[in-house]
């Protein structure tokens, strides 16, 4: 077989057309077409041209992960089932996260420890919601427990939603008003123990 022709696409300056033996075979990055340093008349095997259809899909498929994490950073499970939906294969996938977990772009343990600090310091969540919330997102229990124990007490956080809900309870009877803060507290939630330990100590 041999490269009859290396087209550039109309609709992308970035892309070749491929053309074997007078016929069209496939499209390719023009990254591709360099790292495997193809030209017109260049004999080729059925071998080589998949490995080239192999880094090509390779390369798409790595652009498309960091696009996904460029805009926030994502689970393992996250970013595999994404780029299944895409229609990448398995070994494909695999070889992505693979090398994006060496390069620490996909770091589970990293993901939960940040999430739970930011969870509970900024979005004023306790640590019950935030669970589920990494459960959801396919991080491992021993992850989740590990940031957990490491995580900032979640009492000011809690302390800080009483205090933002508080005024618009201030008419009601102590008992609905203890009701209400403490679904409040529940829904975000905190620990039962914390939320009952807020409720006393707090002026109502």
């Amino acid at each position: 077989m041999k490269i009859t022709g290396l087209k550039p696409q109309r609709r992308s300056k970035k892309r070749v057309s491929v053309f074997v033996d007078g016929e069209f075979a496939f499209s390719l990055d023009r990254q591709t077409v360099k790292q495997f340093r193809l030209k017109e008349g260049a004999r080729v095997d059925a071998r080589l041209l998949e490995d080239v259809v192999l880094a090509e899909q390779l390369r798409k498929c790595r652009e498309y992960a960091l696009l996904l994490l460029s805009y926030r950073a994502r689970s393992e499970k996250e970013l595999r089932e994404r780029l299944e939906k895409k229609g990448w294969t398995p070994a494909v996938i695999e070889a992505v996260i693979k090398k994006f977990k060496e390069t620490g772009l996909v770091d589970d343990e990293k993901l939960a420890q940040r999430y739970v600090q930011d969870r509970i310091t900024i979005g004023h969540k306790g640590k019950w919601r935030i669970q589920q919330e990494l459960t959801k997102i396919g991080i491992a229990k021993e992850l989740i427990n590990r940031a957990l124990g490491a995580a900032p007490d979640e009492t000011a956080a809690a302390q800080m939603v009483l205090e933002h809900f508080l005024p618009r309870y201030r008419k009601l009877d102590q008992k609905t008003k203890k009701r209400r803060l403490a679904g409040i507290l529940a829904r975000r939630g905190f620990a039962l123990e914390t939320i009952n330990r807020l409720l006393e100590e707090l002026p109502l």
